[in-house]
């Protein structure tokens, strides 16, 4: 095929099945760092990517009662697409709670940037935020310290 007829092919983009870039780009390297912040970070027991060898998400596994935030489990997912601006989610999870702070369209709140939380089985709220900060292991300090806040609340 000649040069001049490349010229008008479409541009092909390789995606992985989440929507996001595949493995080996900019979104592997923001997850290990999620990954290297969250494990120095003294409520995660545990975190890693997955699936293992070509992670599209983080999954870690908390103590909340290091927080005295008594619960039998929980769990935080992260997940990143390193398109401009990022969209990315923190969602927290245990038995009867779960929430989340997300940078990504959603038709309930104006702006990309908001925080949603849903009790049992009720519909989720959500409520516009803004994050302070830019880069993933900021953000992961960031979204920590607004879960500790929150989890200081609810069990108030």
């Amino acid at each position: 095929m000649s040069t001049r007829n490349r010229r008008h092919q479409p541009e092909r983009r390789l995606v992985c099945r989440d929507g996001g870039p595949p493995f080996g780009n900019s979104r592997h390297r923001v997850l290990r760092a999620v990954i290297d912040a969250l494990r120095r970070h003294p409520v995660v027991a545990e975190a890693h990517g997955h699936p293992p060898s070509t992670f599209t998400e983080v999954r870690a596994t908390l103590t909340p009662h290091r927080w005295d935030y008594e619960v039998e489990s929980a769990t935080l997912r992260v997940t990143w697409q390193p398109i401009e601006p990022p969209e990315f989610a923190f969602h927290y999870s245990e038995s009867n709670f779960d929430c989340g702070w997300h940078h990504e369209p959603n038709p309930h709140v104006d702006g990309d940037a908001h925080y949603q939380e849903r009790v049992g089985s009720e519909p989720y709220r959500y409520e516009a935020i803004s994050f302070e900060g830019e880069t993933a292991p900021e953000l992961v300090w960031e979204v920590m310290e607004r879960l500790r806040t929150r989890l200081e609340t609810r069990s108030q």
